[in-house]
């Protein structure tokens, strides 16, 4: 009689782990985090906020391009995801030279400072 209502799944799972391709279907349709979350209630019974299917949507894209760390430990001939382009990262460049001006000082001991030019 005292039945407990069971929210979410196992640990780290989530309630919409299973509907992952009717939200992606949502979105390629799209529709809003806020209507996505009203279908997931009148269609598949699930009552969530509009930031669950976000979030784990989100969370589901970036796993996909970014492999499990212990993945990759067992292979070790495993490249990343999205290779890094080496034109993105900017070449050094040596600084500018500082202009060569025609200014030289004057000698100081050339100057005659006892003339008077009044």
């Amino acid at each position: 009689m005292n039945e407990k209502r069971q929210r979410g799944g196992r640990a780290f799972h989530s309630i919409v782990e299973s509907h992952f391709d009717f939200i992606r279907e949502q979105r390629q349709r799209r529709k809003t985090w806020q209507e996505i979350a009203d279908l997931l209630f009148t269609e598949k019974g699930i009552r969530v906020t509009l930031y669950a299917p976000y979030r784990f949507y989100r969370r589901r894209l970036k796993r996909a391009n970014d492999p499990h760390w212990e993945d990759s430990m067992k292979s070790p001939d495993s490249h990343p995801a999205r290779p890094i382009p080496a034109a993105s990262r900017p070449q050094p460049r040596p600084a500018p030279l500082p202009v060569q001006s025609d200014f030289k000082r004057p000698d100081l001991s050339k100057i005659n400072t006892e003339e008077d030019y009044t």
